[in-house]
């Protein structure tokens, strides 16, 4: 007993000594063991390695280890960076990887990367690539960011720049620019600029320039080339076959731009999109 009550004292003076000394090291309101550094850490420490304990992080700089916290302070503290495992309420910073879990949702400014679980959201102003699952909302809103990798959620999916890999949604699944791989969503999908690959909706799948595959209640593109499979289909341009109650293809002859249950058109003379994007590996 005397030994562990030494111990202790032992333990609370390294403590209070490290807390002491926090406004030297720039670690805020913290103290760790063995030191405010490394170790164990309590508070809002900037720079840590180890396992650390927050309340809600502030300003914080770079965490490597596992970062727990509890709560969320909105907009203070964007540009931290954490490398190792992120649990809390709803962990948030610049960037977090390789595995982040937050009870009602996580949040970075720039990229989440690796494991990705959201209870309720998982938003990202940059790239969001590996395994992301959200009860609600899987979405990458930057003007640049790119939604990479297997990605399943109750709602929504959105990657602003493109959509790559696998990705599945409950109600919408969209993309102002490219979406490269398989998406599903029960009511709708949009792709303003090229689709390539399998596209699969009970409702509305709208799409710029598709390649592959599309099953659908209503399919409409500017171009089709490969299959589709809906009870409407409509196109611009279709350079392959469709398959449906009605079919519409406007660049076929004028008597074959509507047809019932199947339309084809076979020829060369399709148009080639300027560009299309992959997601951009991790650096």
């Amino acid at each position: 007993m005397k030994k562990l009550i030494l111990s202790a004292l032992f333990i609370l003076l390294i403590a209070v000594q490290n807390l002491s000394a926090q406004d030297s090291t720039g670690n805020s309101k913290s103290f760790g063991i063995p030191t405010s550094k490394y170790g164990i850490g309590f508070g809002n420490s900037y720079e840590f390695t180890g396992i650390r304990f927050n309340f809600a992080d502030e300003k914080t700089k770079c965490i490597n280890g596992i970062n727990i916290t509890l709560w969320l302070k909105m907009f203070k503290n964007m540009e931290s960076e954490v490398n190792g495992i992120s649990l809390g309420i709803i962990p948030a910073g610049g960037s977090m990887q390789p595995v982040n879990i937050g009870v009602l949702g996580l949040g970075a400014r720039h990229n989440l990367y690796g494991l990705n679980l959201g209870g309720g959201g998982i938003v990202s102003g940059g790239n969001i690539a590996g395994i992301s699952i959200s009860s609600l909302l899987v979405m990458a809103d930057g003007r640049e960011s790119n939604l990479s990798g297997l990605v399943v959620s109750g709602i929504g999916v959105v990657g602003e720049k493109s959509i790559n890999g696998i990705a599945f949604s409950g109600i919408v699944l969209g993309s102002e620019g490219y979406i490269n791989g398989l998406a599903a969503s029960s009511l709708y999908i949009q792709c303003d600029n090229t689709f390539r690959g399998i596209g699969a909706t009970a409702g509305y799948l709208d799409a710029g320039i598709f390649y592959g595959i599309a099953a659908a209640g209503y399919s409409s593109t500017s171009q089709m080339t490969g299959l589709s499979i809906a009870l409407f289909n409509s196109t611009q341009e279709l350079h392959g076959v469709q398959v449906g109650i009605l079919n519409h293809a406007e660049n076929n002859s004028s008597w074959t731009k509507w047809l019932p249950f199947i339309n084809m058109n076979f020829a060369s003379d399709r148009k080639e999109p300027n560009s299309y994007e992959f997601f951009e590996p991790v650096q």
